[in-house]
């Protein structure tokens, strides 16, 4: 049987995609990023290329490789699309707001904080209707004044992995005035 150099190269290039679709998939872990159309398009690159480069192959016509060989790398990069999307809806979920995440893993607030804002208008509410909503906050630890101001730890932030802090503040008549997520902590108590 002889060997097809052709094939050998086309093998090369499909294990490049494996290795970079890896990476890829990594990523889309380590950084929790969420579905939008720039993170679809950054997993949908790879495939573009290979489809790209499987399409200039075939021009080719010294190129002596069986149809055989172009749709088995074609079809691993279409499985490889799909784990890399499949990824992408698995992170995109844990971007979601769920009470019970948000009461039971405080560490991934900061995660959910984006979709609790849009999803909850907290402005106006009381201080019993912001616990309904969020539940039990974290004052018990911090040195604030429980009619002023409600402080939740969102764990660590997206951006450089330091603790975010949801500071919701109420006016004069127990109504909440403004929301903020700051870096700061609040003051321990002592």
């Amino acid at each position: 049987m002889r060997r097809n150099p052709h094939a050998l190269v086309l093998g090369l290039i499909t294990i490049f995609y494996l290795i970079a679709y890896g990476i890829g998939i990594r990523l889309i872990y380590r950084l929790q990023a969420e579905m939008t159309f720039g993170t679809v398009l950054f997993a949908s690159l790879p495939i573009i290329t290979l489809w790209s480069a499987l399409y200039m192959i075939m021009r080719v016509p010294w190129i002596k490789l069986h149809k055989q060989h172009l749709w088995f790398t074609a079809s691993i990069g279409v499985v490889l699309l799909f784990l890399s999307l499949y990824a992408l809806s698995q992170t995109q979920s844990k971007h979601r707001f769920d009470y019970n995440r948000w009461v039971g893993y405080p560490e991934q607030r900061a995660l959910m904080v984006d979709a609790m804002l849009k999803e909850h208008d907290l402005i106006g509410l009381t201080n019993s209707e912001i616990m309904n909503v969020l539940g039990a906050s974290d004052n018990a630890k911090w040195s604030v004044n429980e009619t002023d101001q409600v402080v939740y730890n969102l764990g660590a932030g997206k951006e450089d992995g330091r603790n975010e802090w949801l500071y919701i503040n109420f006016d004069d008549h127990g109504f909440v005035q403004s929301i903020e997520i700051l870096m700061k902590p609040p003051i321990p108590r002592t």
